[in-house]
């Protein structure tokens, strides 16, 4: 009988780097060595084509920011409106930025890890919080990421904080050391909450509702998650640098040849998704 495969420490709280699909495609994964200390998963791009990369990041911009609903509305209107007179009407629309360049490379990272964490951990997005942001061309307060096992609320919460920089910077991971502390707690439950309750789930706002009062007292374990989106020597910074408290927290880094030109390619993509 084979031995079995021994987990990583870092596998254990986030689950295993995909072994097939868009992430396995993308993605060549280490698991760099573990202490209470330090948990780095280090991704970098191994070659995936770039248009199919950059479709699918467009794809789950749209998703991230529009409802459903939202697209379906979109699509009626470009069948009634000419080509012209579409892009018009949709001028100030958009739910995604088109100015802010700083913001797009900062929900970029969000979703990225939103994705990434929802195929390693089965945990769910229960709500896209840039859905219901009030100024698309500014971040949108809050935790970053929150992943909930849809099933068992009480179970397990996934915390994440996404930095992207287009030069590596100690700073940002001190940044995000210090968001992910384990004495810090989810601040964006209520809102959850909120959101669940207009879009008539009630029976889940209220599950959320009563996990608020669990996570208070240490009932319900949170996962820490970290994401550094850089240049292609990013993860060095983390492996020299990461030194946190917090046994629950995994920085995974991801290294990209040119992290800028992949934001600007994935948006214009989105909006040529949506007006075309």
């Amino acid at each position: 009988m084979s031995k079995q495969k021994q987990l990583s420490d870092q596998s254990k709280l986030i689950g295993e780097h995909p072994k097939s699909g868009l992430f396995f495609d993308w993605f060549e994964c280490e698991d760099t060595f573990a202490t209470t200390r330090k948990k780095h998963r280090k991704l970098i791009n191994k070659g995936i084509e770039s248009t199919t990369l950059v479709n699918n990041l467009a794809q789950w911009i749209i998703k991230h920011h529009f409802t459903e609903e939202r697209e379906d509305k979109i699509k009626k209107k470009k069948q009634i409106l000419d080509k012209h007179k579409f892009a018009q009407s949709m001028v100030g629309q958009v739910r995604f930025p088109i100015e802010s360049v700083t913001t797009q490379k900062g929900n970029l990272a969000e979703i990225i890890l939103a994705e990434y964490l929802t195929d390693t951990s089965g945990l769910e997005t229960l709500v896209y919080k840039l859905r219901y942001n009030p100024n698309v061309e500014q971040s949108m307060k809050g935790d970053d990421i929150l992943l909930f096992e849809k099933k068992n609320i009480q179970n397990k919460v996934i915390m994440g904080e996404a930095k992207f920089r287009e030069n590596k910077d100690k700073k940002a991971l001190d940044d995000i050391i210090k968001s992910l502390s384990s004495k810090n707690l989810p601040i964006s439950l209520s809102f959850v909450s909120n959101m669940l309750e207009l879009e008539g789930k009630t029976a889940l706002s209220e599950e959320i509702d009563d996990l608020i009062t669990k996570l208070h007292n240490d009932i319900t374990p949170i996962t820490f998650v970290g994401f550094y989106f850089s240049e292609l020597t990013a993860y060095q910074t983390i492996e020299k640098n990461l030194d946190s408290d917090n046994d629950n927290l995994v920085i995974v880094s991801y290294s990209e040849d040119n992290p800028s030109q992949l934001v600007k390619n994935s948006f214009e993509k989105a909006l040529d998704m949506i007006m075309n």
